[in-house]
């Protein structure tokens, strides 16, 4: 497990007024550094498995739980209004029941490798918690696997980031690439510049 302080307090709040400057979440700006990280590193569109909220009846207002299904996001343009579009349609994506629909062709797809990115934003929780002063801790659990996952947790400290993938020296060198990559540009952003090259490619 990799563990990075991307944005300090200060800098996620720049770095959310330059989302704003673009009317744009901050979400879908840093979906444009991922995407403009993916393509520079890997010549490919950003296509990652995308955990959204699908439960927004009214029945579910008292309920507790982690109500969220997993969509699928893909962003071929680092523009920050696409990357918008494309977090939309991911959203809309995670409101259908797939299953039904992939029946016939032999149930939801199970592959080694998956891509995985999950955006969770404590701040917009219904309830507060001092965790700084809980010394509060995030506990996984130790497996190996096949693909990559990251959390990006941000708080009131900032922006942080999960990231969990496996251990072999291919990964740990184009997953460290991408995510190297990905900070110094998010910091850049923060810092009002543009985005910095890629210092190294993707390995196949």
């Amino acid at each position: 497990m990799v563990i990075r302080d991307v944005l300090d307090l200060g800098e996620l709040a720049a770095f959310s007024a330059r989302a704003a400057d673009q009317r744009v979440s901050t979400l879908a700006l840093a979906v444009s550094a991922m995407t403009a990280t993916t393509l520079e590193l890997a010549g490919t569109p950003l296509r990652t498995v995308f955990p959204v909220h699908s439960r927004h009846e009214d029945r579910w207002h008292d309920s507790v739980g982690w109500f969220i299904t997993n969509s699928v996001l893909e962003s071929a343009d680092e523009d920050p209004r696409a990357c918008s579009a494309a977090v939309k349609e991911a959203i809309r994506l995670g409101s259908w029941p797939l299953a039904d629909l992939m029946k016939p062709w032999g149930g939801m797809p199970e592959q080694p490798g998956m891509f995985a990115v999950s955006w969770l934003d404590l701040r917009r929780l219904p309830v507060r918690i001092d965790t700084a002063g809980l010394d509060a801790q995030y506990v996984g659990a130790a497996i190996r696997t096949h693909g990559v996952m990251l959390w990006f947790i941000i708080d009131d400290s900032g922006v942080h980031l999960r990231c969990r993938y496996p251990d072999t020296h291919e990964a740990r060198r184009n997953v460290g690439a991408w995510l190297d990559t990905l900070v110094a540009r998010m910091r850049e952003l923060a810092a009002g510049g543009s985005s910095p090259a890629a210092g190294a490619r993707m390995v196949p």
